[in-house]
């Protein structure tokens, strides 16, 4: 949404041949500066405000007639329904639409044409595209919208003039009531709408929730078991990872290990010498668990700063019962591997395989000793730094790659074996999934397919040698939102996925840090057939 408004501000302004005050800049940064200070908050919650500095510009700015037919449009609505569309939005916090299908060419170009009338002369729809109540009620025809993941429905065939017009009108409603509700919201004319929000997602556990049912039961080991599972631990989770036969939790200083379709948690882990933040984990056969660290230290020794704080990077590796049995000093190799570890993966021969922040390499990879081995690089393809990185079931390491310097709906996402020998990609499978989808992030066996994916777009299967990927659960039938969602996938395909529905925040300014709260944190179980 924000680069379409960005493109709609650009070509607004070339056609009334407007120069942007200089105070503009200024303006938007004051608004982000000033937000209400909360102590509670969603993830979307800047976005929100930067989209509605944008839209304060839009509709300020412009004074043509045309315009000002538009921003009667807009203000005709009444309250309630702009609370209804920002809801929509604070709901969504992936912070971008979804699309049953992608549009075709011609209505691409067509749309572009229609949003200029819409504009310029107020050429407006005479319906509205209808509001789903769940993904399920969809039956294939006009336009259709469900709110909870920010997903259009179109039909199959291409859509008329008035069925674009309608997504047109829709998405500057939309945006129009994002501006109006947050100034309202920081005028304390309003609520926010947190507590709403996060009693709806609450409720949804607690109707689905089959904790009670399924615990001590076969039913956890059956890759065809679905379950949502309220959190009863108390850790304060970062991340998730997937052992050999139990979920790994991650919190700040600390590790805790949970059996599979469990609520609860015990420590595994928490000897540091300091507040550690674990930024990877990776359980290999034998039991030995891998962990990517960056430790609090003094200032000289950093190779990153978070949160106005110090930190060097680190490898450890443990035995399965959590002994430590080497310690790695990564912060000596910064030139080599980049910054902060992501991802990571480890072979059947002990080769550990790390994809750091702001790295340049594909992989950079070590041995079980600590020593340096080689990158891993390519001059046609990159990797996102929260790309997927895992084993397949032919025991190789992949990788997620997309064009070098490509935009992102020509990236031809995919995925790659590495050799390690020659240090570099090996079977490419590129361009496997749809043009624009976000992220390839987990890479895995699937229960009865080569791989499973995960992204902001779903689960994908893929089985090596398909022309494409198959999405098995879209991100609009998902129990939870994409962003702010932990995940994992475990040895018999399923994905687990965890979503906290509330957080609270200490310290102020860059020197605050979120914490999710363990009550509100649910774990959802997702089969990759």
């Amino acid at each position: 949404m924000k680069d379409r408004l960005e493109q709609d501000l650009f070509r607004m302004a070339e056609r009334e041949e407007m120069i942007l005050p200089e105070t503009l800049e200024r303006r938007i940064d004051d608004m982000l500066v000033n937000l209400p200070k909360r102590r509670k908050y969603r993830m979307n919650w800047k976005k929100a405000v930067i989209l509605a500095a944008a839209l304060t510009v839009m509709f300020s700015i412009t004074v043509t007639a045309a315009v000002s037919v538009l921003q009667q449009r807009m203000e005709a609505m009444n309250e309630k329904e702009m609370e209804e569309y920002f809801i929509q939005i604070y709901q969504n916090a992936v912070g971008a639409d979804n699309y049953n299908r992608a549009y075709q060419d011609s209505e691409k170009a067509r749309m572009e044409e229609l949003r200029k009338s819409y504009e310029e002369t107020g050429l407006f729809p005479k319906g509205a595209l209808t509001m789903l109540s769940e993904p399920e009620a969809y039956k294939g025809k006009g336009v259709a919208f469900y709110g909870k993941t920010a997903t259009f429905f179109f039909p199959e065939k291409e859509m008329s003039d008035e069925e674009l017009l309608q997504i047109i009108d829709f998405m500057y409603k939309r945006d129009y009531s994002l501006q109006a509700m947050n100034e309202k919201l920081e005028a304390g004319e309003i609520e926010n709408p947190t507590e709403m929000v996060n009693k709806e997602w609450e409720k949804e556990i607690e109707e689905t929730a089959t904790a009670d049912d399924v615990l001590q039961s076969e039913a956890v080991w059956d890759p065809d078991q679905e379950l949502t599972i309220p959190y009863t631990g108390n850790l304060e989770i970062r991340r998730i990872a997937a052992g050999q036969n139990c979920i790994f939790l991650m919190g700040w200083s600390a590790i805790h290990k949970m059996e599979i379709g469990s609520s609860d948690s015990e420590l595994f882990f928490d000897d540091f010498e300091g507040e550690t933040d674990i930024t990877a984990l990776y359980q290999d056969k034998k039991g030995d668990i891998y962990l990517a660290l960056m430790e609090r230290t003094q200032h000289e020794e950093a190779t990153a700063t978070v949160g106005g704080n110090s930190y060097k990077s680190a490898l450890w590796i443990l035995s399965a019962g959590g002994e430590i049995k080497k310690k790695i000093d990564l912060s000596v190799y910064q030139e080599e591997i980049g910054g902060m570890v992501s991802r990571m993966a480890v072979d059947d021969q002990g080769y550990i395989y790390l994809r750091a922040m702001f790295s340049d390499k594909l992989i950079s990879v070590f041995d079980q000793d600590g020593n340096y081995v080689k990158a891993i690089t390519s001059d046609q393809y990159q990797s996102h730094p929260a790309g997927g990185l895992g084993i397949g079931k032919d025991g190789k390491v992949y990788t997620q790659i997309e064009a070098r310097g490509g935009q992102a709906e020509e990236s031809r996402m995919g995925i790659a074996s590495v050799d390690l020998e020659k240090g570099c990609l090996e079977d490419i499978y590129e361009g496997i999934v749809p043009e624009g989808t976000i992220m390839l992030d987990i890479i895995a066996p699937g229960s009865e397919t080569d791989f499973v994916f995960w992204g902001y777009d779903g689960i994908f299967v893929y089985d090596l040698g398909d022309e494409s990927a198959v999405n098995v659960l879209p991100a609009y039938e998902s129990p939870c939102p994409g962003e702010g969602s932990m995940y994992c996938a475990l040895p018999d395909g399923r994905i687990v996925l965890a979503y906290c529905t509330e957080r609270r925040i200490e310290g102020e300014g860059e020197n605050s840090r979120a914490y999710s709260i363990p009550e509100k944190t649910c774990f959802y179980y997702r089969k990759s057939k």
